[in-house]
């Protein structure tokens, strides 16, 4: 038997179910309605930065690729904008939220930022996102309309405040090409970004590690061991910490792999995690460094239950990932500690 769920292989995320199920979950069919943005891209148009100011230049490439075992569409795209130095870079897994029912993208980029967005697609098969955002402490909310027509892809971003209408900043136009792009995960940051303390201190866990240890599906279970490699390294100027994951079970069928991002998430005051897996995950996590440990947390459901869990993740002097323990509570269960692992750096 195989766990739904096996993400606490990957250090910095835990997403244990307490169901077991008898093979390796398909893709879903609703992926379907992704598959159009399939290819690589190439495209221009203008970005307006203030109200009032004239419109500026932009060109872009990137690429759609289908990932983790046909589950997620990766993206990666480099913007360039007339006279800023250094490029926007994004990387983002589209998806089927099986959990939420929904349409979903997890991304990052290299302002040092994740999220997790719903998309909702249109009867025409435009794909909307509606974004609460915040910048410099002033929110706003943020609409993006991406449509593909064939080998032509529109795009448009409108921006509103506090007060007064709406904003067109971004509009933009993207033709079909031979030539992918891989993503730069090395690239400067945009627009003079700098990593915030707490993410200096996690990217100290930048490495290879065996894992081993012991899950337990539910209170009163036997354990299960399980195994993996863990690598992570500093990405786009240390602003983000990009973990991988590939492991298993002993006695289940299947690899689990696994990709995560932390960035700091400056509304809420912490680290943040998206994470997604070639089972269907994907999701988010807040972390904290609390005294010489790093405390990560989630709540929402998972198969239908209530569901809330924290994990604790020990490092040495110099900062490698030494220990973890997983704590969760599903539905009416009573806590159990789900997880448990040591770390060696190779």
């Amino acid at each position: 038997m195989l766990a739904k769920h096996l993400a606490p292989l990957l250090p910095l995320v835990l997403s244990i179910s307490p169901a077991l199920c008898q093979e390796m979950p398909a893709p879903a069919p609703e992926l379907k309605k992704l598959a159009a943005l399939a290819g690589n891209w190439a495209g221009q148009g203008t970005a307006t930065f203030a109200p009032g100011a004239p419109p500026s230049a932009w060109h872009a490439s990137g690429s759609y690729r289908w990932v983790l075992d046909g589950f997620f569409l990766q993206e990666d795209f480099e913007i360039h904008f007339d006279g800023v130095p250094a490029p926007m870079l994004f990387r983002a897994y589209l998806g089927w939220d099986a959990e939420g029912k929904r349409y979903v993208t997890a991304v990052c980029n290299n302002a040092g930022e994740v999220g997790l967005h719903e998309i909702v697609i249109q009867p025409d098969g435009s794909m909307l996102q509606l974004m609460m955002q915040r910048q410099d402490g002033v929110p706003y909310a943020e609409r993006s309309l991406l449509k593909v027509d064939g080998d032509t892809m529109t795009h448009s971003i409108d921006l509103m405040t506090g007060k007064g209408p709406s904003m067109a900043v971004v509009e933009g136009k993207f033709r079909r090409i031979d030539t992918a792009f891989e993503g730069r995960f090395d690239a400067p940051t945009w627009n003079g970004a700098t990593p915030h303390a707490d993410i200096t201190r996690l990217c100290r866990m930048a490495g290879k590690y065996d894992t081993k240890g012991e899950m337990v599906m539910a209170p009163g279970q036997p354990k299960t061991a399980i195994h993996g490699d863990d690598t992570f390294r500093t990405v786009f100027g240390g602003t983000l910490l990009f973990g991988e994951t590939v492991g298993g079970a002993d006695g289940m069928p299947g690899e689990y792999r696994s990709h995560a991002f932390w960035g700091y998430d400056q509304k809420k005051g912490c680290a943040r995690a998206v994470f997604v897996s070639n089972m269907g995950e994907v999701g988010e996590m807040e972390g904290r460094w609390v005294d010489d440990k790093f405390v990560s947390t989630m709540a929402g459901t998972m198969m239908g239950q209530p569901m809330v869990q924290r994990f604790l993740l020990e490092v040495d002097g110099e900062g490698a990932v030494t220990r973890g323990v997983g704590h969760t509570i599903v539905g009416t269960m009573p806590p159990f500690e789900s997880f448990v692992a040591t770390y060696a750096k190779k």
